[in-house]
């Protein structure tokens, strides 16, 4: 990690470095032609001065006057004598030429009226070209000490946040899935701290899923292979007819329960996932339920009536609430003395579709539990009283695809009522 936010403490600084140099060799390259400009307008200007002290004191006061007038300008005066540079066309066919050579240098050329040619260019040695670069130096190694001072604090802080999560990582690596990050602004990197906090509980959801699924297949396994197991070994021992054909239809209502529970963890295992396909279409809920009344009514052998309510529009699955709702109306079948009772209206902004029974009902501090999977009021399941513990749970997992929740209470009728709140605009 230290090694990792030393580099892009590097990276940034050596960013900022290339933009600065960037920046300041366009601003040089403007700066360099004013310049050079300004100082070929003033030679220029003094060529006419320099012609005149040639005609009145001759060439010696020329020469010192034109020392003396460009040394107050930081320039050097040197007359040309190199054929080679003489020779030149630029030299050779202008009256003044500016030559560019590496960097920031420059020389300027130009013919006095004998026909001489000098050359001008900055003094380098002088107090004011070495202030100037004195200042250039002491500009740039501020301006990046400040950049570095700057910055060190906030890569320091972004590397204890980080370290942090990193190190909380590595405790859900080690299988500590309660694990969480602080989310108060000294700790938080963004939406980071909280995006991780999401992504901890949902692992922790997964494996505690897992765990339970793993446990609980074996238990709910064990009762049907055992039956299938003593039924089989009684086929063997010759019995009569009709015990003969009792056992044949007792391994099949195992088989058809081993189907349906597998059937059941699948469908659980896809929804703890989110890879139930979700497809939304509008409907009447009033509508769509009394097309469906006689599917949930193939669903129980008990009395099922819907209570007609308000038209309501609504959005969802058809093919999950339907399967929702035969979950809710095979498990009041079971607890049902007689009725079973489907009923919708609105709340806040919720349609809210009730399964009621008249039953015993569920006690208030086992309503949390019984919608966990594989969960049951009474632990003693048998062929009779059915269910695996997984109908609450899948129906759970419907309503939040939908945005929505389900809650369990007490039912006018005298048994439970389980309510499934599906928002009326889904987002």
């Amino acid at each position: 990690m230290a090694r990792l936010f030393f580099t892009l403490y590097i990276a940034i600084v050596g960013a900022v470095f290339a933009i600065f140099l960037t920046i300041d060799q366009l601003s040089s390259k403007h700066f360099y032609n004013v310049e050079v400009e300004a100082i070929s307008r003033s030679v220029n200007a003094y060529k006419g001065l320099f012609d005149k002290i040639h005609q009145l004191g001759g060439e010696q006061m020329m020469i010192d006057s034109m020392h003396q007038a460009l040394n107050t300008e930081d320039l050097l005066l040197k007359e040309i004598t190199d054929p080679a540079i003489l020779a030149l066309p630029k030299i050779r066919d202008h009256k003044m030429f500016v030559q560019t050579r590496f960097g920031d240098d420059f020389i300027v050329y130009f013919r006095m009226p004998d026909n001489k040619i000098y050359s001008v260019e900055p003094n380098k040695t002088s107090r004011r070209w070495r202030a100037e670069e004195t200042l250039g130096n002491v500009y740039m190694f501020g301006f990046f000490s400040i950049i570095a001072l700057i910055l060190a604090p906030w890569v320091y802080f972004l590397q204890r946040k980080l370290k942090i999560l990193e190190l909380s990582a590595i405790q859900i690596s080690n299988g500590d899935f309660s694990t969480r990050v602080p989310e108060q602004y000294k700790y938080r990197v963004g939406g980071l701290n909280a995006a991780f906090n999401k992504m901890a509980q949902r692992i922790e959801q997964l494996i505690a899923s897992h765990k339970r699924l793993t446990n609980a297949v074996a238990h709910e396994l064990r009762t049907p292979i055992f039956r299938l197991r003593c039924q089989a070994e009684l086929l063997e021992y010759g019995t009569s007819q009709p015990e003969h054909q009792q056992y044949i239809e007792g391994m099949e209502e195992d088989l058809t329960e081993l189907d349906q529970l597998v059937d059941e963890m699948l469908s659980y295992a896809r929804m703890e996932r989110n890879e139930e396909i979700f497809v939304l279409a509008n409907y009447e809920l009033q509508d769509w339920l009394n097309k469906h009344r006689p599917l949930l009514q193939r669903s129980c052998k008990k009395i099922l009536s819907v209570e007609v309510g308000e038209q309501i529009s609504l959005q969802f699955d058809s093919r999950l609430l339907m399967r929702a709702l035969s979950n809710l109306v095979r498990n009041a079948d079971i607890h049902a003395e007689q009725n079973i009772q489907i009923r919708y209206f609105t709340l806040d902004k919720y349609a809210v579709i009730c399964v009621e029974d008249d039953g015993n009902g569920i006690p208030e501090q086992e309503r949390n539990r019984v919608i966990d999977p594989f969960e049951r009021l009474d632990d003693a399941r048998t062929r009779s009283s059915g269910g695996h513990g997984l109908g609450l749970s899948i129906v759970r997992g419907i309503a939040q695809q939908h945005g929505g929740k389900i809650i369990i209470s007490q039912s006018a009728l005298g048994g439970a009522s389980v309510s499934i709140y599906l928002p009326l605009k889904v987002v």
